[in-house]
């Protein structure tokens, strides 16, 4: 079974956003739902949620023409299987009208799903080129942050230096100054 509903408001407009809001509400809603039908039914089974799954949504024209192609191929299946010499004109009969609705199905369906299967192709491509675009932007942030990371060392080691420095006392500094020969007194 599956469960549809349609989302009126009071003033009869279609919205599903005034009704249940966003997609996360939706989801609690599902949720609910479940829970209470599974009070009541017990065998009541869920299915998986495509975002767990990651399965691509199927439309449902073209799951519902799959499924009769299906059942059309089980079908032809069994009468081929059980042709016999008593049998074989009345099922050659059946077969032939039933590959005349069958082959042109499968053949819509075939171009149907390469249309498909190039838009997947296509979104496939493009979601590597961003997953590798996206890792390329954490590798930069990263190294930045090394960066970043690495400077803010330096300086506080340069502020302990100064600190160090300034504890000297200044003549201790003067005397050492005396001794430095006359280029290293320049720097």
């Amino acid at each position: 079974m599956h469960l549809s509903f349609v989302p009126l408001t009071v003033d009869g407009r279609l919205s599903a956003k005034d009704i249940v809001g966003n997609r996360k509400k939706l989801t609690k809603w599902q949720d609910e739902f479940w829970a209470f039908m599974t009070e009541k039914y017990p065998d009541f089974e869920r299915g998986e949620s495509a975002s767990e799954t990651g399965r691509d949504h199927i439309p449902p024209r073209i799951f519902k023409e799959m499924t009769h192609l299906t059942k059309q191929k089980e079908k032809l299946d069994e009468l081929l299987t059980g042709i016999n010499p008593l049998n074989a004109k009345s099922r050659a009969a059946d077969i032939s009208s039933l590959l005349d609705s069958f082959i042109p199905a499968a053949e819509k369906m075939s171009s149907q799903l390469k249309k498909y299967r190039a838009a997947f192709k296509d979104m496939a491509a493009e979601n590597e080129e961003l997953t590798a675009e996206n890792a390329q932007l954490a590798k930069k942030s990263k190294e930045s942050a090394i960066h970043k990371l690495t400077e803010i060392k330096l300086q506080r080691d340069y502020a302990e230096a100064v600190a160090v420095l300034e504890r000297i006392p200044p003549e201790i500094i003067a005397a050492y100054g005396s001794r430095l020969p006359v280029s290293q007194k320049e720097l």
